[in-house]
């Protein structure tokens, strides 16, 4: 079976809100799929959000049954730059009020605090476990180039091709997946991560069929076979 090992290299600061402390806001060391679905171009949002609720089944109601799409994890421990502000709010919309309506009126309060992101160059690894599709069919649609993140970080996408074996058995994942993604229940060595919106599987052992990924710079990447996006929630 033929796999997408795809590669993401950052061209500058991208940054997500994973985890607020007080005012800082951090970036996880992990990219969640559910950006990754629609920065690759497989699933598009409502460019007018007037209802505030996550879409996620709704755009990748048919592409869910194409291929899955797994979270990116950093190929060596990323590095990150920390930037501080002390400005003005950078809402996507603001309310803008009469002089006279204004409740803040004659008030001085600028919004401060750190953010912390990813800094430029560094690598990410995703796979694309195709379904109904061709594995080279799918790498040709991935672009060169995707934006990610709160503030539209850019990213260079680099894709290759390469055989999977699919086995049955005992197996230890050993790269992230999401925990809506798949239905059968860990037997032990459950590591998992708390992220926003999508908690997800950084290791665990299971009994199934199950996918071994080679890879050049350590040991094969081992993947349940049969991954949905949000394959619970559906």
């Amino acid at each position: 079976m033929r796999v997408v090992e795809g590669y993401l290299s950052t061209q500058g600061r991208v940054g997500f809100a994973s985890r607020e402390v007080g005012r800082l806001v951090d970036t996880s060391e992990y990219i969640l799929n559910t950006a990754l679905y629609y920065a690759l171009g497989f699933a598009g949002g409502r460019y007018v959000d007037t209802e505030f609720r996550p879409t996620y089944i709704d755009d990748t109601d048919g592409v869910s049954e194409e291929l899955y799409i797994t979270p990116a994890a950093p190929v060596e421990q990323p590095d990150y730059s920390t930037a501080f502000y002390n400005a003005r709010g950078d809402d996507y919309a603001t309310i803008n009020y009469s002089a006279e309506d204004d409740p803040q009126s004659g008030l001085n309060l600028p919004k401060f605090g750190s953010e912390r992101r990813f800094s430029h160059g560094n690598e990410f690894r995703f796979y694309v476990l195709p379904k109904s599709s061709d594995a080279n069919e799918i790498a040709e649609r991935i672009p060169e180039y995707a934006r990610l993140g709160k503030k539209r970080g850019k990213v260079r996408v680099g894709t290759r091709v390469v055989e999977a074996h699919r086995s049955s058995g005992e197996f230890t994942a050993n790269h992230p997946f999401g925990v809506n993604d798949y239905d059968n229940t860990p037997m032990s060595n459950v590591v998992s991560k708390k992220m926003r919106p999508m908690p997800i599987i950084l290791q665990a052992k299971y009994e199934d069929d199950y996918l071994s990924i080679p890879r050049e710079d350590r040991p094969n990447a081992k993947l349940p076979a049969d991954l949905t996006f949000l394959g619970r929630k559906r």
